[in-house]
Formats: structure tokens, C-alpha cells, sequence
């Protein structure tokens, strides 16, 4: 999605995101099944305000267990766009537009939580025989890791 200079104004805007999540992925065992995003955008003098905002959900497995799960993520995040030719920021812009899509695949992975469980008390796996301790004791002596 595209954002041209000449629509930025001193007034903020506010849009839906079209962004095509088809078989995106946001790490290694994480897709996206889902976005509902906004953007908010506006202008104070040369820097350029874009929020982005709504939710998410995240097909993943959980960190300990691996059993798939799905995440939803509640999403906001703001960046703030300076003219190329600044010094020392980490976002900018130049010529007529802003392309929008590794702003929201940032936005994405910004708010994915650190740990991903399936519960609070999640056992995980066995680490003799790779068993998922949730479905019960495998029986293994692990008294000794």
C-alpha cells in the first residue's frame, strides 16, 4: 500500500490497510491468518506521523509444548518519518510516496509477544524422549538434568 506526499496533510487521516498476508510468515514458526489495521497519517512540518492500529491473529506454536495454537494480537505502533537527508533517525522518506508494507510486517513483529504458550502451567516436552508432558507422565528418569 502506498502513502503519496501530496495526501499527508496538517489534519490526520485515517484508513484501512490493504495488505496481502498470503503466505507471510513472521519468523520461523509463525504465519499470519488474520489483520483488521488502520493507519492514522498526518504531517508537522517536514516529519510525517504514521500510527497503525487494530488486530491480529497469528497461527504459531507454543514455545514449550509446540502445539499449534492461534494468537491474537492486539496491534499499535507509531513511526516517525524524517526527509532522507537527516541525520541519525531510523525512519525516513523521499521522493513522492511511502510504501506502507514493511511498516505493517514491522508492526507485526513488534508486537508478538516474546514466549507464546498454549497455557500459564504448560509441562513441555520431555527432553529424553520428546513426549508432551501436558498429555501425562512418559516415565522417563529425568531427576538427574
Amino acid at each position: 500500500m502506498l502513502l503519496y506526499l501530496s495526501e499527508i496533510t496538517e489534519s490526520k487521516v485515517t484508513r484501512n490497510v490493504e495488505y496481502n498476508i498470503a503466505g507471510d510468515e513472521l519468523g520461523e514458526n509463525a504465519k499470519i491468518k488474520n489483520v483488521s489495521l488502520k493507519v492514522e497519517f498526518y504531517r508537522a512540518a517536514e516529519t510525517i506521523c504514521i500510527r497503525f492500529f487494530g488486530n491480529a491473529t497469528v497461527l504459531t506454536a507454543c514455545d514449550r509444548c509446540l502445539a499449534d495454537l492461534e494468537l491474537d494480537m492486539d496491534l499499535d505502533e507509531t513511526y516517525y518519518l524524517f526527509p532522507e537527508n537527516t541525520p541519525d533517525v531510523d525512519y525516513f522518506y523521499s521522493g513522492d510516496e511511502i510504501e506502507l508494507d514493511d511498516y505493517v510486517r514491522e508492526t507485526l513483529v513488534m508486537n508478538m509477544p516474546g514466549k507464546v504458550l498454549c497455557s500459564e502451567d504448560c509441562k513441555g516436552l520431555c527432553s529424553k524422549c520428546g513426549a508432551d508432558l501436558n498429555l501425562g507422565d512418559c516415565g522417563c528418569d529425568r531427576s538427574g538434568e
